[in-house]
């Protein structure tokens, strides 16, 4: 008998073994094995068994060493999921197959139990209209039926807690669910509310920072098909459910959703349709803001579309919405009328909140006079200024790749004198303690949530409890307000979210807005300050009304003028070497190797910064429906020169 195995490793290929005879019947596709590999004894995992050697006849095969597992730890969608998701954001084999199962040898199922104690407490609060139609719409799905449906409405109509009795009902009847967040910060608010509900033994908790022993005891048992609900950031779309009977997505429009930092790329969403419909689970994406990507398929028919339109009682409330400067004689960073508003805030003991979303220092290059950036003249993107040996002191577009001197003229006041701009969310901290010495102010930014220890746990624990004045994050604070008591909230640098080199900029923004929108709809006297260089540069008409269906048609009009997602594909190839010619040797050889295949080419766009030891620039790929899968495989199998590397990202959402 003979068998392929793959590894976890960034070769793209199977390797034959043989199997000896006390093995056999051990060896099947799935489970993991032990084989020489190299000199050494490594853990890989079996694709494919066979009674025929494929090998060429000149080659002894090495023979597998042990079997790991008494049965794999994936279920049948294993295989399919892997080519699934290689097809759509490539990547070789071994590795997206090991981010299914762990590659840890001491990772093994152990016997969990089969059945459990289920006490699922519901609520006795009544539910509005648009929640009742929801539960009864859901309800009257055949079992085993796939059925993607969208919850869409402003926060405080009952979504969640919409998803959260289908979830419960599902768990009576000893199925299980998965609810994905955004992110760990969500997770953590999350898990209690479920563990209270739900019974904390029904309630598994899955992220990237959960103790290994954890992770072990909830990968065995879902691999087990124990009933449980599970609250998890995107990797929970890749765990191993045997009975999967409801799938929700929360905060669907969210950028965490996609991995784009380790191999292998993917994004949640599509992972989810596919798993739910292998598994016939109804799936739910819940959001007040979902992406466009989403709605073009509620538009075509793909994805129903149930509205909450009532607000849940105690929490129908009209927020203040205010555009002011973005600067003041007192402050480079805060407003006269945002100054006066925090200290208003902190006479009456109330939280507030400052999205700033820049964490360190900035290169943006901005006029001294009235604050508005340089902006790029092709394609109106802000412009970072770089210094390289290469090429000197410059201003640079990590958009289109356009380059200008720092010889600049505001556009607004006509000044001459332009600045480079530093200052996150440290900086703002820094002048808040000035202004008021005496309030308690904490920052909520991915630094600070580095260690379970760090300030950005403790201002997640103020969030909720009330107990802090003033909170200056990212845009990750405006995702953490589940609950927390914020009266006012303010973006400190509109054109810093607006004219940044992601085309999504402009919906992200609005997604940000609507948000902080929606969260102050829900206490009395909410106020959002929206402060601003340039106030003409968005159209606030639609948050004012609370519309944000209107803001999203207005952004799917431009995206289908300037050919970008969701009406055409998007591959983004980066690619790295130590010398210059080398670098522009392979970026030619790329663009040659996709000319057939693509509708536009954008770049290269240097994206190096001054510590890093590689020279890198991008290329962005313009494709359609028809073509995008054969041009990705054609790059994902694109072999680079020596000492030059690439990284092929298909769907891209980073941009820098």
């Amino acid at each position: 008998m003979y068998c392929k195995v793959v590894y976890d490793v960034p070769l793209d290929r199977e390797f034959d073994y043989a199997v000896p005879a006390e093995l056999e019947g051990k060896v099947v596709p799935g489970v993991r094995v032990t084989a020489p590999f190299g000199r050494v004894l490594t853990g890989g995992m079996v694709t494919a068994v066979s009674e025929i050697c494929t090998a060429p006849k000149n080659v002894k095969l090495k023979e597998i060493a042990s079997v790991v597992d008494k049965r794999p730890l994936f279920g049948s969608d294993l295989f399919p999921l892997m080519r699934f998701m290689k097809a759509h954001w490539g990547g070789p084999i071994g590795q997206i197959l090991f981010a299914l199962v762990p590659p840890q040898p001491y990772f093994k199922l152990d016997n969990s139990p089969t059945s459990v104690h289920i006490d699922v407490k519901t609520p006795s609060f009544s539910l509005t209209p648009s929640q009742q139609n929801a539960l009864q719409t859901v309800r009257a799905f055949p079992a085993y039926e796939f059925r993607p449906v969208l919850l869409n409405g402003p926060a405080y109509t009952g979504k969640t807690e919409t998803v959260l009795r289908l979830a419960g009902e599902v768990l009576a009847a000893y199925g299980q669910t998965l609810i994905t967040v955004p992110d760990i910060v969500a997770a953590r608010q999350f898990i209690a509310e479920a563990e209270e509900r739900f019974g904390a033994d029904n309630v598994f908790c899955w992220h990237s920072r959960m103790l290994l022993s954890k992770k072990k005891k909830y990968f065995s048992a879902i691999s087990n098909g124990l009933p449980c609900v599970v609250i998890a950031t995107r990797s929970g779309a890749l765990l191993p459910f045997k009975n999967l009977r409801l799938a929700a997505m929360l905060d669907e429009g969210d950028d965490n959703y996609k991995q784009e930092e380790n191999k292998p790329y993917y994004h949640a969403r599509e992972v989810l349709f596919f798993r739910a419909k292998m598994h016939g689970a109804a799936l739910l994406f819940v959001s007040a803001t979902p992406s466009l990507e989403l709605l073009q398929r509620v538009q075509q028919g793909t994805v129903a579309q149930l509205p909450f339109t009532q607000a849940v009682p105690g929490h129908a409330f009209t927020p203040q919405i205010k555009l002011t400067e973005k600067k003041s004689e007192k402050s480079r960073f805060l407003s006269s009328f945002l100054l006066a508003q925090l200290a208003e805030n902190l006479k009456r003991k109330e939280t507030s909140l400052l999205i700033l979303n820049r964490r360190g220092y900035s290169n943006a290059y901005y006029c001294l006079n009235c604050g508005v950036y340089a902006k790029c003249k092709k394609c109106g993107a802000i412009l970072a200024r770089e210094n390289t040996p290469e090429h000197g002191d410059r201003l640079v577009c990590k958009k289109c790749g356009h380059t200008e001197t720092l010889q600049q003229q505001c556009p607004k006041c006509h000044n001459l004198i332009f600045k480079s701009r530093g200052g996150g969310t440290q900086k703002v901290v820094t002048e808040l303690a000035k202004f008021f010495p005496k309030a308690r102010l904490l920052r909520l930014d991915s630094d600070t949530l580095k260690t379970k220890a760090g300030q950005g746990f403790e201002a997640l624990a103020a969030l909720k409890n009330g107990q802090a004045d003033i909170i200056v994050g990212t845009r990750l604070a405006s995702g953490a307000l589940r609950g927390a008591k914020v009266t006012l909230a303010a973006v400190l640098d509109a054109e810093l979210e607006l004219d940044g080199p992601n085309f999504r900029a402009s919906e992200k923004y609005g997604q940000m807005l609507f948000a902080l929108r929606g969260h102050l709809s829900g206490v009395a006297d909410g106020r959002l300050i929206i402060q601003s260089a340039d106030q003409d540069a968005y159209d606030y008409s639609p948050l004012l009304a609370g519309d944000y269906q209107a803001a999203a048609q207005t952004e799917l009009a431009l995206r289908e003028s300037f050919l970008y997602p969701p009406f055409v594909r998007l591959i983004k190839v980066l690619i790295k070497a130590k010398e210059a010619d080398l670098l522009a040797a392979e970026t030619a050889r790329i663009k040659r190797l996709a000319a057939p295949k693509v509708l536009e080419t954008l770049g290269p766009v240097w994206c190096a910064k001054k510590t890093d030891v590689l020279k890198k620039q991008y290329l962005l790929f313009k494709t359609d429906e028809e073509r995008w899968l054969d041009l990705l495989a054609e790059l994902d199998s694109f072999v680079p020169a020596k000492k030059a590397a690439v990284k092929i990202s298909a769907d891209p959402y980073d941009f820098y």
